[in-house]
């Protein structure tokens, strides 16, 4: 692993790069630049910062070559806060033209209730929980759409190996059939499922 740099265009500040070869792309910016005449004790602390940073990074490089084709996953690949990885998944994945999985993310965000949310939390039993949120909340075939994206957004965890199990495997998406059951019902039937007779009343009032 090699690190490249080059001055800028007026001198004054030097731009770093991974250098893997001369080929295009292969020479990706690392986003960090020293001052090459620092003029005051700010910009020499900044230059021995970026010197540092430079270090770290190179690390993290050489430790995701070298992790390449097995089964470790270096732990700066990681986000510790699982609402991070879930909006970053909404981020890449979203549709205009559907916002099931924005929705999906806003509910859950509700649904737990705070800022922080390790992996370690989401457990089968959470994956309950929510689905159990979900149907009280909605209904017809709304937290069917909304728990499927949020299976998504695990299973693509899984794959990332966040997790050795995927906690939603066995937590089915189902929608809330008390929608669908009333609009398909008979009248008798639905008099009798809303227990209420004054329904029956209303139905043949004209």
């Amino acid at each position: 692993m090699k690190i490249g740099s080059y001055l800028n265009r007026t001198k004054d500040k030097r731009i770093y790069y991974y250098d893997y070869g001369r080929l295009p792309g292969q020479r990706p910016a690392i986003r960090v630049l020293t001052y090459t005449k620092p003029k005051n004790q700010t910009e020499k602390n900044h230059n021995k910062q970026a010197l540092e940073l430079i270090d770290v990074k190179k690390s993290q490089t050489i430790i995701e070559q070298q992790s390449i084709g097995s089964a470790y996953i270096p732990p700066h690949k990681f986000k510790g806060n699982f609402l991070e990885y879930y909006a970053e998944y909404v981020d890449k994945n979203k549709t205009d033209s559907n916002r099931a999985l924005q929705n999906s993310f806003k509910q859950f965000k509700e649904f737990v209730g705070r800022s922080f949310v390790s992996p370690v939390d989401i457990t089968e039993n959470l994956c309950k929980e929510f689905r159990k949120f979900l149907l009280a909340k909605f209904k017809g075939e709304t937290p069917q759409g909304y728990y499927a994206r949020f299976k998504w957004v695990l299973n693509a965890a899984t794959k990332d190996k966040y997790f050795q199990v995927n906690p939603t495997d066995e937590v089915s998406a189902i929608p809330n059939p008390s929608a669908t059951l009333k609009k398909n019902l008979e009248v008798e039937d639905q008099v009798e499922f809303l227990g209420s007779e004054q329904l029956y009343d209303r139905l043949f009032l004209f």
